[in-house]
């Protein structure tokens, strides 16, 4: 161990020095002091719509490419790269005080690297779901001295879910739903079991019409036909990239689709359907409302994170 450097705003050249001479350098004493922190890096979306709703959003010096809301204050923000493609050098580019991470940040040698170097990181561990935001609310609100306040929006979060749960398991029916990812070169990609799509479906009242896989699978035409879902879902940035609800009409795996032929098809924002954060609650309500048009599912109270 050559050196240890405290600092909390190294230089590029001082980073990239650091690591070829095989120096730890420590950016924060251990266990970052929330009053210090001014400069916040998010890294995933939900972690930034929750320091937004925690009012500490000016705090925020940069963020994943995964944070796309609040859309006019996020657009302009330096980016450091993708969710589970990070790097160091991204990272501690941006002078953090603190660095907050997601479950699915990554890759994990890189964070094992932040950890070694000291850098004042936050990880948010447990796995994506409706339930775990009340745990994130919380995790973010403690990182930066503001428990009272996540403790409300938690709160009410909470209640929200409750609210959307319980007029879900009324609901006469539930309707089969093909999650569709995307189509690219190899063909569609469609959720199945274990997929943060397949929990909003369950959710909201739904069936995963690809139950029977596991994680995101190839849909082929045969497996489409069999699946004979009655609604197809995907993210809305999805349908665009293809050109439209027409040109995924016509594709090949799902023009023969009743679904598709009676386009009904649905789409969603991705952050807002998969996100899982503070503005989940509200998304479950949405989709269950599209996924059962003939049933009654009341509007929940606005918040101030959800119209920001």
């Amino acid at each position: 161990m050559k050196s240890v450097m405290k600092s909390a705003g190294l230089s590029r050249r001082q980073v990239l020095a650091g690591l070829a001479g095989g120096a730890v350098l420590v950016l924060a004493p251990e266990g970052v002091k929330a009053a210090s922190v001014a400069r916040i890096v998010t890294v995933g979306g939900a972690m930034t719509e929750i320091v937004y709703a925690l009012g500490e959003g000016g705090k925020i010096v940069a963020v994943d490419t995964t944070s796309l809301f609040p859309r006019q204050v996020v657009a302009d923000l330096p980016k450091v790269g993708y969710l589970r493609m990070l790097s160091t050098e991204g990272l501690l580019s941006t002078k953090p005080d603190l660095i907050l991470l997601d479950a699915d940040a990554g890759p994990a040698d890189v964070l094992d690297q932040l950890r070694r170097m000291g850098a004042p990181v936050a990880h948010f561990t447990e796995p994506p779901s409706a339930k775990s935001v009340i745990d994130k609310i919380t995790f973010v609100g403690k990182s930066l001295n503001e428990t009272a306040k996540a403790e409300e929006i938690s709160q009410l979060y909470a209640a929200d879910l409750t609210q959307v749960e319980q007029v879900v398991a009324s609901l006469p029916q539930r309707p089969s739903v093909l999650f569709v990812m995307d189509a690219g070169a190899t063909g569609l990609r469609g959720a199945g079991s274990g997929t943060a799509a397949a929990q909003m479906i369950d959710l909201a009242g739904g069936r995963n019409a690809f139950g029977d896989a596991t994680g995101y699978k190839t849909v082929s035409s045969e497996s489409a036909l069999i699946a004979n879902p009655d609604v197809i879902l995907m993210m809305g940035q999805a349908i665009d990239a293809l050109g439209g609800v027409d040109a995924v009409t016509a594709l090949p795996a799902l023009a023969q689709l009743t679904a598709a032929r009676d386009r009904r098809i649905i789409g969603m924002d991705g952050n807002y359907l998969l996100g899982f954060g503070p503005r989940t609650a509200h998304a479950v309500r949405d989709l269950a409302a599209v996924l059962h048009p003939q049933s009654t599912v009341p509007a929940l109270p606005s918040r101030p994170w959800t119209s920001v």
